[in-house]
């Protein structure tokens, strides 16, 4: 089945899916990656901050496929080419953070001043294992 991912905010999701289609745990899919469960946890959340070699990786490891297609504006709204994951899993996938019905687009984007009374002072990252993912 093809699950056309038209925005980044979507991946998280089919990702979570295809990891339970597998019924594989977080924990499962790290330890064949070679990495912690942490560390999975945060790409999956966040797999748009991932290298595309990563994103490679898992997707080869839950046997899904990449394939990219353009639409034609004949048959679509849209006319920026969309990415599908093929796979076997036969839920819907719904897109996450789409505000009833407005395209991705359509949602501004708001900077504001920082408050005059907020203190900037020095923020320690935490110490962090790297891992040659």
């Amino acid at each position: 089945m093809i699950y056309p991912i038209k925005t980044l905010s979507q991946l998280p999701l089919v990702l979570k899916g295809f990891r339970k289609d597998k019924r594989l745990t977080q924990a499962a899919l790290a330890e064949r990656l070679g990495i912690t469960q942490q560390s999975y946890a945060y790409f999956e959340a966040n797999p748009a901050t991932a290298t595309l070699e990563r994103l490679f990786m898992v997707l080869r490891l839950l046997g899904v496929e990449i394939s990219l297609g353009q639409t034609s504006p004949a048959t679509s709204k849209e006319t920026t080419p969309s990415v599908a994951l093929a796979g076997e899993r036969p839920a819907t996938v719904k897109a996450m953070g789409q505000e009833m019905g407005k395209s991705p687009s359509a949602v501004a984007i708001r900077k504001t001043k920082p408050s005059a009374t907020a203190k900037a002072g020095p923020i320690a990252a935490p110490a962090r294992k790297k891992e040659s993912w």
